[in-house]
Protein backbone atom coordinates (compact mmCIF):
# COMPACT_ATOMS: atom_id res chain seq x y z
CA UNK A 1 0.00 0.00 0.00
CA UNK A 2 1.45 3.34 -1.06
CA UNK A 3 1.87 6.37 1.16
CA UNK A 4 -1.02 8.21 -0.49
CA UNK A 5 -3.34 5.24 0.02
CA UNK A 6 -2.35 5.05 3.69
CA UNK A 7 -2.94 8.77 4.07
CA UNK A 8 -6.38 8.51 2.45
CA UNK A 9 -7.32 5.61 4.73
CA UNK A 10 -6.10 7.49 7.80
CA UNK A 11 -8.14 10.56 6.83
CA UNK A 12 -11.18 8.39 6.14
CA UNK A 13 -10.88 6.67 9.55
CA UNK A 14 -10.60 10.00 11.32
CA UNK A 15 -13.56 11.48 9.46
CA UNK A 16 -15.67 8.53 10.57
CA UNK A 17 -15.24 9.61 14.20
CA UNK A 18 -18.13 11.67 15.44
CA UNK A 19 -15.95 14.06 17.46
CA UNK A 20 -13.86 14.79 14.36
CA UNK A 21 -17.03 15.41 12.37
CA UNK A 22 -18.18 17.85 15.06
CA UNK A 23 -14.80 19.64 14.93
CA UNK A 24 -14.83 19.85 11.13
CA UNK A 25 -18.37 21.22 11.13
CA UNK A 26 -17.45 23.77 13.80
CA UNK A 27 -14.38 24.87 11.83
CA UNK A 28 -16.45 25.19 8.67
CA UNK A 29 -18.94 27.43 10.50
CA UNK A 30 -16.10 29.52 11.95
CA UNK A 31 -14.42 29.93 8.54
CA UNK A 32 -17.75 30.79 6.87
CA UNK A 33 -18.62 33.33 9.59
CA UNK A 34 -15.20 34.99 9.47
CA UNK A 35 -15.26 35.20 5.67
CA UNK A 36 -18.75 36.72 5.70
CA UNK A 37 -17.67 39.30 8.29
CA UNK A 38 -14.51 40.05 6.31
CA UNK A 39 -16.34 40.41 2.99
CA UNK A 40 -19.05 42.62 4.49
CA UNK A 41 -16.70 44.89 6.44
CA UNK A 42 -14.11 45.15 3.66
CA UNK A 43 -16.90 45.79 1.15
CA UNK A 44 -18.29 48.61 3.28
CA UNK A 45 -14.81 50.06 3.80
CA UNK A 46 -13.94 49.93 0.09
CA UNK A 47 -17.29 51.45 -0.81
CA UNK A 48 -16.65 54.37 1.54
CA UNK A 49 -13.12 54.84 0.21
CA UNK A 50 -14.11 54.74 -3.45
CA UNK A 51 -16.92 57.18 -2.78
CA UNK A 52 -14.45 59.59 -1.16
CA UNK A 53 -11.91 59.11 -3.98
CA UNK A 54 -14.60 59.61 -6.65
CA UNK A 55 -15.75 62.79 -4.97
CA UNK A 56 -12.21 64.19 -4.87
CA UNK A 57 -11.49 63.18 -8.47
CA UNK A 58 -14.81 64.63 -9.72
CA UNK A 59 -14.14 67.91 -7.96
CA UNK A 60 -10.67 68.02 -9.49
CA UNK A 61 -12.00 67.41 -13.01
CA UNK A 62 -14.72 70.05 -12.61
CA UNK A 63 -12.03 72.51 -11.55
CA UNK A 64 -9.60 71.87 -14.39
CA UNK A 65 -11.95 71.18 -17.32
CA UNK A 66 -12.76 74.86 -18.15
CA UNK A 67 -9.04 75.72 -18.13
CA UNK A 68 -7.81 73.00 -20.48
CA UNK A 69 -6.35 74.37 -23.76
CA UNK A 70 -8.06 72.71 -26.73
CA UNK A 71 -4.73 72.76 -28.60
CA UNK A 72 -3.58 70.07 -26.18
CA UNK A 73 -5.46 67.49 -28.22
CA UNK A 74 -3.90 68.40 -31.58
CA UNK A 75 -1.25 66.26 -33.25
CA UNK A 76 1.37 68.94 -32.77
CA UNK A 77 0.92 70.53 -29.34
CA UNK A 78 2.46 74.02 -29.08
CA UNK A 79 5.00 74.24 -26.29
CA UNK A 80 3.31 77.33 -24.85
CA UNK A 81 0.00 75.49 -24.50
CA UNK A 82 1.74 72.47 -23.02
CA UNK A 83 3.75 74.54 -20.53
CA UNK A 84 0.76 76.61 -19.44
CA UNK A 85 -1.50 73.62 -18.85
CA UNK A 86 1.31 71.71 -17.12
CA UNK A 87 1.86 74.53 -14.60
CA UNK A 88 -1.84 74.85 -13.92
CA UNK A 89 -2.43 71.10 -13.48
CA UNK A 90 0.55 70.73 -11.17
CA UNK A 91 -0.81 73.49 -8.95
CA UNK A 92 -4.25 71.86 -8.86
CA UNK A 93 -2.67 68.47 -8.18
CA UNK A 94 -0.93 69.80 -5.09
CA UNK A 95 -4.02 71.64 -3.86
CA UNK A 96 -6.32 68.62 -4.27
CA UNK A 97 -3.79 66.06 -2.95
CA UNK A 98 -3.84 64.18 -6.26
CA UNK A 99 -0.94 61.92 -7.17
CA UNK A 100 -0.99 62.54 -10.89
CA UNK A 101 -3.07 64.18 -13.63
CA UNK A 102 -2.70 62.93 -17.19
CA UNK A 103 -4.08 63.90 -20.59
CA UNK A 104 -4.65 61.15 -23.17
CA UNK A 105 -5.72 61.24 -26.78
CA UNK A 106 -5.98 58.92 -29.73
CA UNK A 107 -3.56 59.36 -32.58
CA UNK A 108 -5.42 60.34 -35.72
CA UNK A 109 -3.29 58.08 -37.94
CA UNK A 110 -2.59 54.94 -35.88
CA UNK A 111 -5.66 55.16 -33.64
CA UNK A 112 -3.34 54.29 -30.74
CA UNK A 113 -3.67 55.87 -27.31
CA UNK A 114 -0.93 58.30 -26.29
CA UNK A 115 -0.25 60.26 -23.12
CA UNK A 116 -0.07 63.92 -24.12
CA UNK A 117 0.71 65.32 -20.68
CA UNK A 118 1.78 63.81 -17.38
CA UNK A 119 2.25 66.01 -14.32
CA UNK A 120 5.02 63.66 -13.22
CA UNK A 121 7.10 65.34 -15.95
CA UNK A 122 6.89 68.74 -14.27
CA UNK A 123 10.08 70.76 -14.49
CA UNK A 124 11.46 69.13 -17.59
CA UNK A 125 12.65 71.73 -20.09
CA UNK A 126 10.78 70.39 -23.06
CA UNK A 127 7.67 68.46 -23.95
CA UNK A 128 7.98 64.80 -23.15
CA UNK A 129 5.54 62.52 -24.93
CA UNK A 130 5.23 59.27 -23.00
CA UNK A 131 4.29 57.16 -26.02
CA UNK A 132 1.78 54.34 -25.84
CA UNK A 133 0.30 53.65 -22.44
CA UNK A 134 -0.40 50.36 -20.65
CA UNK A 135 -3.11 47.99 -21.84
CA UNK A 136 -5.28 48.63 -18.75
CA UNK A 137 -5.29 52.39 -19.26
CA UNK A 138 -5.73 52.00 -23.02
CA UNK A 139 -8.90 50.03 -22.35
CA UNK A 140 -10.33 52.77 -20.12
CA UNK A 141 -9.41 55.55 -22.59
CA UNK A 142 -10.95 53.69 -25.51
CA UNK A 143 -14.12 53.18 -23.43
CA UNK A 144 -14.29 56.94 -22.91
CA UNK A 145 -14.04 57.54 -26.66
CA UNK A 146 -16.82 55.03 -27.33
CA UNK A 147 -19.22 55.74 -24.47
CA UNK A 148 -18.49 59.43 -23.87
CA UNK A 149 -19.61 59.41 -20.25
CA UNK A 150 -17.95 59.24 -16.85
CA UNK A 151 -17.70 55.89 -15.09
CA UNK A 152 -16.65 55.06 -11.56
CA UNK A 153 -12.95 54.80 -10.85
CA UNK A 154 -10.98 51.63 -10.22
CA UNK A 155 -7.83 50.48 -8.46
CA UNK A 156 -4.88 49.93 -10.81
CA UNK A 157 -1.29 48.83 -10.46
CA UNK A 158 0.81 51.34 -12.40
CA UNK A 159 4.53 51.95 -12.85
CA UNK A 160 4.24 54.60 -10.13
CA UNK A 161 2.51 52.26 -7.68
CA UNK A 162 -1.02 51.33 -6.63
CA UNK A 163 -3.45 54.02 -7.74
CA UNK A 164 -7.16 54.77 -7.74
CA UNK A 165 -7.80 55.94 -11.29
CA UNK A 166 -10.67 58.00 -12.68
CA UNK A 167 -11.06 58.82 -16.38
CA UNK A 168 -13.10 61.67 -17.87
CA UNK A 169 -13.92 62.25 -21.57
CA UNK A 170 -13.42 65.75 -22.94
CA UNK A 171 -15.53 66.70 -25.99
CA UNK A 172 -15.83 69.88 -27.99
CA UNK A 173 -19.51 69.67 -28.79
CA UNK A 174 -20.81 67.16 -26.29
CA UNK A 175 -20.60 64.32 -28.80
CA UNK A 176 -17.11 63.98 -30.27
CA UNK A 177 -14.47 63.01 -27.71
CA UNK A 178 -11.17 64.73 -28.40
CA UNK A 179 -9.27 63.59 -25.33
CA UNK A 180 -9.44 61.91 -21.93
CA UNK A 181 -8.31 63.20 -18.56
CA UNK A 182 -6.88 60.67 -16.11
CA UNK A 183 -6.80 61.53 -12.41
CA UNK A 184 -4.72 59.24 -10.19
CA UNK A 185 -4.94 59.09 -6.40
CA UNK A 186 -2.29 57.31 -4.36
CA UNK A 187 -3.88 54.12 -2.92
CA UNK A 188 -0.74 52.43 -1.62
CA UNK A 189 -2.01 52.57 1.96
CA UNK A 190 -5.27 50.95 0.87
CA UNK A 191 -3.40 48.06 -0.72
CA UNK A 192 -1.18 47.67 2.35
CA UNK A 193 -4.24 47.75 4.58
CA UNK A 194 -5.95 45.09 2.45
CA UNK A 195 -2.91 42.82 2.66
CA UNK A 196 -2.62 43.29 6.42
CA UNK A 197 -6.37 42.75 6.83
CA UNK A 198 -6.25 39.49 4.86
CA UNK A 199 -3.32 38.23 6.92
CA UNK A 200 -5.10 39.17 10.14
CA UNK A 201 -8.29 37.45 8.97
CA UNK A 202 -6.30 34.31 8.14
CA UNK A 203 -4.67 34.37 11.59
CA UNK A 204 -8.01 34.99 13.30
CA UNK A 205 -9.63 32.15 11.37
CA UNK A 206 -6.76 29.82 12.30
CA UNK A 207 -6.93 30.75 16.00
CA UNK A 208 -10.72 30.53 16.07
CA UNK A 209 -10.54 27.09 14.46
CA UNK A 210 -8.06 25.91 17.09
CA UNK A 211 -10.24 27.26 19.90
CA UNK A 212 -13.42 25.83 18.38
CA UNK A 213 -11.79 22.41 17.92
CA UNK A 214 -10.60 22.41 21.52
CA UNK A 215 -13.97 23.38 22.94
CA UNK A 216 -16.03 21.19 20.59
CA UNK A 217 -13.91 18.16 21.46
CA UNK A 218 -14.17 18.95 25.17
CA UNK A 219 -17.93 19.36 24.98
CA UNK A 220 -18.27 16.21 22.86
CA UNK A 221 -16.13 14.31 25.36
CA UNK A 222 -18.56 15.27 28.11
CA UNK A 223 -21.73 14.41 26.27
CA UNK A 224 -20.40 12.00 23.59
CA UNK A 225 -23.73 12.09 21.85
CA UNK A 226 -24.49 12.77 18.18
CA UNK A 227 -27.63 14.63 19.29
CA UNK A 228 -25.59 16.70 21.77
CA UNK A 229 -28.10 16.10 24.54
CA UNK A 230 -26.59 15.15 27.91
CA UNK A 231 -29.89 13.71 29.12
CA UNK A 232 -29.81 11.22 26.26
CA UNK A 233 -26.27 10.31 27.16
CA UNK A 234 -26.41 9.85 30.94
CA UNK A 235 -28.00 7.07 32.97
CA UNK A 236 -30.55 8.74 35.23
CA UNK A 237 -30.23 6.22 38.04
CA UNK A 238 -26.46 6.13 38.46
CA UNK A 239 -25.17 9.32 36.78
CA UNK A 240 -22.78 7.21 34.71
CA UNK A 241 -22.74 7.23 30.94
CA UNK A 242 -25.48 5.12 29.39
CA UNK A 243 -25.79 2.56 26.61
CA UNK A 244 -26.17 5.23 23.94
CA UNK A 245 -22.88 6.82 24.93
CA UNK A 246 -21.22 3.40 25.08
CA UNK A 247 -22.30 2.66 21.50
CA UNK A 248 -21.00 6.00 20.20
CA UNK A 249 -17.66 5.60 21.98
CA UNK A 250 -17.25 2.06 20.68
CA UNK A 251 -17.80 3.38 17.15
CA UNK A 252 -15.04 5.94 17.71
CA UNK A 253 -12.70 3.29 19.12
CA UNK A 254 -13.26 1.03 16.12
CA UNK A 255 -12.41 3.97 13.83
CA UNK A 256 -9.37 4.84 15.93
CA UNK A 257 -6.33 2.92 17.15
CA UNK A 258 -7.93 -0.03 18.96
CA UNK A 259 -4.51 -1.16 20.26
CA UNK A 260 -4.78 1.51 22.97
CA UNK A 261 -8.03 0.28 24.51
CA UNK A 262 -9.16 -2.32 27.03
CA UNK A 263 -12.56 -3.29 28.45
CA UNK A 264 -13.84 -4.34 31.87
CA UNK A 265 -17.32 -5.89 32.01
CA UNK A 266 -19.25 -6.13 35.27
CA UNK A 267 -22.48 -7.90 36.15
CA UNK A 268 -24.13 -7.54 39.57
CA UNK A 269 -24.97 -10.81 41.29
CA UNK A 270 -28.40 -11.39 42.82
CA UNK A 271 -30.22 -8.26 41.60
CA UNK A 272 -33.34 -10.22 40.65
CA UNK A 273 -33.55 -11.82 44.11
CA UNK A 274 -33.30 -8.40 45.75
CA UNK A 275 -36.01 -6.98 43.47
CA UNK A 276 -38.28 -9.97 44.21
CA UNK A 277 -37.73 -10.05 48.00
CA UNK A 278 -37.05 -6.43 48.96
CA UNK A 279 -38.60 -4.44 46.13
CA UNK A 280 -37.30 -2.45 43.19
CA UNK A 281 -36.31 0.51 45.36
CA UNK A 282 -33.82 -1.71 47.18
CA UNK A 283 -32.68 -3.01 43.77
CA UNK A 284 -32.10 0.55 42.57
CA UNK A 285 -30.01 1.27 45.67
CA UNK A 286 -28.03 -1.91 44.99
CA UNK A 287 -27.23 -0.63 41.47
CA UNK A 288 -26.36 2.83 42.80
CA UNK A 289 -23.90 1.34 45.33
CA UNK A 290 -22.06 -0.41 42.50
CA UNK A 291 -21.95 2.79 40.42
CA UNK A 292 -20.57 4.78 43.37
CA UNK A 293 -17.79 2.23 43.83
CA UNK A 294 -16.81 2.58 40.17
CA UNK A 295 -16.81 6.38 40.46
CA UNK A 296 -14.68 6.25 43.61
CA UNK A 297 -12.13 3.95 41.96
CA UNK A 298 -12.01 6.16 38.86
CA UNK A 299 -11.64 9.40 40.81
CA UNK A 300 -8.77 11.47 39.27
CA UNK A 301 -8.39 8.86 36.52
CA UNK A 302 -9.38 10.38 33.18
CA UNK A 303 -8.26 7.27 31.27
CA UNK A 304 -11.19 5.17 32.59
CA UNK A 305 -14.82 5.71 31.57
CA UNK A 306 -17.69 3.78 33.19
CA UNK A 307 -21.06 3.03 31.59
CA UNK A 308 -24.26 1.41 32.77
CA UNK A 309 -25.11 -0.67 29.70
CA UNK A 310 -28.01 -2.72 31.10
CA UNK A 311 -30.13 -3.29 34.19
CA UNK A 312 -27.34 -4.86 36.26
CA UNK A 313 -24.54 -4.58 33.70
CA UNK A 314 -21.65 -2.11 33.67
CA UNK A 315 -18.70 -1.62 31.35
CA UNK A 316 -15.49 0.31 31.84
CA UNK A 317 -13.37 1.38 28.87
CA UNK A 318 -9.70 1.93 29.68
CA UNK A 319 -7.15 3.67 27.48
CA UNK A 320 -3.40 2.99 27.39
CA UNK A 321 -3.57 0.47 30.25
CA UNK A 322 -1.74 -2.81 30.69
CA UNK A 323 -3.34 -6.06 31.90
CA UNK A 324 -1.75 -5.44 35.32
CA UNK A 325 -3.44 -2.03 35.43
CA UNK A 326 -6.79 -3.69 34.75
CA UNK A 327 -6.20 -6.24 37.52
CA UNK A 328 -5.31 -3.40 39.91
CA UNK A 329 -8.54 -1.58 38.97
CA UNK A 330 -10.61 -4.73 39.65
CA UNK A 331 -8.76 -5.27 42.92
CA UNK A 332 -9.64 -1.73 44.03
CA UNK A 333 -13.29 -2.37 43.11
CA UNK A 334 -13.30 -5.61 45.17
CA UNK A 335 -11.71 -3.82 48.13
CA UNK A 336 -14.28 -1.00 48.17
CA UNK A 337 -17.10 -3.50 47.69
CA UNK A 338 -15.95 -5.58 50.66
CA UNK A 339 -15.53 -2.47 52.81
CA UNK A 340 -19.03 -1.24 51.92
CA UNK A 341 -20.59 -4.63 52.73
CA UNK A 342 -19.44 -4.32 56.36
CA UNK A 343 -21.84 -1.44 56.99
CA UNK A 344 -24.73 -2.44 54.72
CA UNK A 345 -27.49 -4.93 55.30
CA UNK A 346 -27.38 -6.15 51.71
CA UNK A 347 -24.20 -7.79 50.50
CA UNK A 348 -23.08 -6.48 47.12
CA UNK A 349 -21.18 -8.86 44.84
CA UNK A 350 -20.03 -8.46 41.27
CA UNK A 351 -18.83 -10.80 38.55
CA UNK A 352 -16.07 -9.10 36.58
CA UNK A 353 -14.19 -9.85 33.38
CA UNK A 354 -11.53 -7.95 31.51
CA UNK A 355 -9.61 -8.01 28.24
CA UNK A 356 -7.08 -5.86 26.43
CA UNK A 357 -7.22 -5.61 22.66
CA UNK A 358 -4.87 -8.13 21.10
CA UNK A 359 -4.48 -8.09 17.33
CA UNK A 360 -3.50 -11.77 17.43
CA UNK A 361 -6.79 -12.71 19.12
CA UNK A 362 -9.25 -10.00 18.15
CA UNK A 363 -10.64 -9.07 14.73
CA UNK A 364 -11.95 -5.84 16.22
CA UNK A 365 -12.81 -4.32 19.57
CA UNK A 366 -16.12 -6.21 19.62
CA UNK A 367 -14.04 -9.40 19.85
CA UNK A 368 -12.22 -7.90 22.84
CA UNK A 369 -15.55 -7.24 24.54
CA UNK A 370 -16.62 -10.81 23.80
CA UNK A 371 -13.52 -12.19 25.54
CA UNK A 372 -14.18 -9.96 28.54
CA UNK A 373 -17.84 -11.07 28.65
CA UNK A 374 -16.81 -14.74 28.55
CA UNK A 375 -14.50 -14.22 31.52
CA UNK A 376 -17.24 -12.36 33.40
CA UNK A 377 -19.82 -15.12 32.75
CA UNK A 378 -17.31 -17.78 33.83
CA UNK A 379 -16.82 -15.92 37.11
CA UNK A 380 -20.58 -15.53 37.49
CA UNK A 381 -21.15 -19.28 37.04
CA UNK A 382 -18.46 -20.02 39.61
CA UNK A 383 -20.10 -17.61 42.07
CA UNK A 384 -23.50 -19.30 41.76
CA UNK A 385 -21.97 -22.78 41.91
CA UNK A 386 -20.30 -21.91 45.22
CA UNK A 387 -23.57 -20.55 46.55
CA UNK A 388 -25.41 -23.60 45.17
CA UNK A 389 -27.83 -21.20 43.53
CA UNK A 390 -29.41 -20.93 40.12
CA UNK A 391 -27.64 -18.29 38.05
CA UNK A 392 -29.86 -15.27 37.37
Amino acid sequence: MGMMEKLRNAIKRNLEKVNVQVSVLTCALVVFSCLVIYLVTSGIMMSMLTEAYDERANLTFETIEPHLDSRLYEDDVPYAAYSSVMSYLCAIKDDMAISDILVYRKDSETDGVFCVLDTENEGKPYFVQSGKVSEDITMYVEDMYIKNYIISGDFLSTDDGYRYANFYPVSDDGRNVKGVIGIMINARNVRTFNIVLRVLVAIIIFLCCLISIRFSRRIFKKISNPLYQDSSNTDNLTGLKNRNSFTVDLHNIEANNTDRYSIITIDLNGLKVINDTRGHQAGDMYIQRAAKILRDVMRDKSDYIAYRVGGDEFSVIARDKSVDDLKKFISDVDALTEEGNKSNGITLTMSIGYAKFDKELDRNFASTIERSDNMMYDNKRMFYMKKNMEMR
